[in-house]
């Protein structure tokens, strides 16, 4: 019989391992980016037909009843996108307008004060607002991957076995698997939770307000709540957007909810439901999002928790004899 490797040699060689498999995920970010996310929101759909079954539906009506939700659900977000983008596209200059008006109005009071602003104290409108328009562009030129990502989604689910994680045998590579699975889904599960919740009130104080394009923002706190210290990024467009047109304190409106909810949520709430937490210290969470935002590109911020999560269930299997 082959002499089993030294922990220590099977440790170097999964690290080896590891960088060929980054260096192959790196080079073919954008599928791979397309599959991850398919797979982060069918873990995220997946306890809805468990909890049909559980009340006594048929596996065969849970999972249609869900691939129902998620399709018809799916699609109305992306028809709304498509046209809250696009009113954002028609609207710029008039933000451009009111950027520049905005700088001027800032310059002058600085002036009365005997600073004269230049640089990145007085930028120019034109170009910012030409970047704010690429990013514009490039959102809804990415809206036909997100019915490629339903689709995917769909095949996701019907591929799912649907049986809790205590159906395995205690001690069995499959319970062992079980954990790595539960784990990340109830990371996936309680974020997308409290990230609904901290979109919808967003949203709701966006309306009030009267903020353009709510549910582009909308959706981007959401994803962001996948994020750890995502929730403060989501509320710079839309604030920014709201003090060019509704002035400085709607805009203090808007940023304070955004402060409010992320404060109640990832403070109050999300220990409460996480528990124990998620095993992870700061340290490691930043240089988990620095790592897989160097491999995946911004789409790697938004994984990189259930990916280290996933990561650190599965070497000590990988590690043993």
């Amino acid at each position: 019989m082959p002499r089993a490797l030294p922990p220590l040699h099977r440790l170097v060689l999964l690290v080896a391992g590891f960088v060929i498999i980054a260096a192959g995920l790196r080079a073919a970010a954008s599928p791979v980016n397309l599959v991850l996310l398919s797979m982060l929101i069918a873990a995220t759909v997946y306890p809805v037909p468990l909890t049909l079954m559980k009340r006594g539906w048929s596996k065969q009506t849970a999972v249609l009843v869900t691939l129902l939700g998620v399709v018809v659900g799916g699609i109305g977000l992306l028809l709304v996108l498509a046209a809250s983008l696009r009113r954002l596209s028609d609207n710029m200059p008039v933000y451009q307008e009111a950027f520049t008006g905005l700088v001027t109005r800032v310059n002058g009071a600085l002036a009365a004060r005997g600073i004269e602003a230049s640089g990145t104290l007085s930028p120019d409108p034109q170009r910012v607002i030409a970047a704010a328009a690429g990013l514009v562009r490039g959102a809804l030129q990415a809206l036909g991957y997100g019915l490629l990502t339903l689709i995917l989604v769909t095949f996701l689910l019907l591929s799912f076995p649907l049986r809790t994680s205590g159906d395995a045998a205690a001690g069995s590579l499959d319970a062992r698997l079980d954990d790595v699975t539960s784990s990340v889904r109830r990371f996936v599960g309680i974020s997308g939770i409290l990230g609904g919740a901290q979109a919808v009130g967003v949203l709701l104080v966006m309306l009030l307000v009267g903020t353009d394009a709510p549910a582009v923002w909308t959706v981007l706190t959401f994803l962001l709540a996948f994020v750890p210290f995502g929730g403060l990024i989501a509320a710079i467009p839309p604030t920014l957007l709201t003090l060019l047109e509704g002035g400085g304190v709607r805009a203090a409106v808007v940023f304070a909810a955004f402060v409010v909810v992320n404060l109640v949520s990832d403070n109050i709430l999300k220990p409460k439901f996480m528990g124990s937490g998620l095993g992870l210290s700061p340290l490691v969470i930043i240089l988990a999002l620095m790592l897989w935002s160097l491999i995946l590109g911004p789409m790697g911020a938004l994984l990189a928790v259930p990916l280290t999560i996933a990561l650190i269930k599965i070497a000590p299997i990988l590690l043993e004899e």
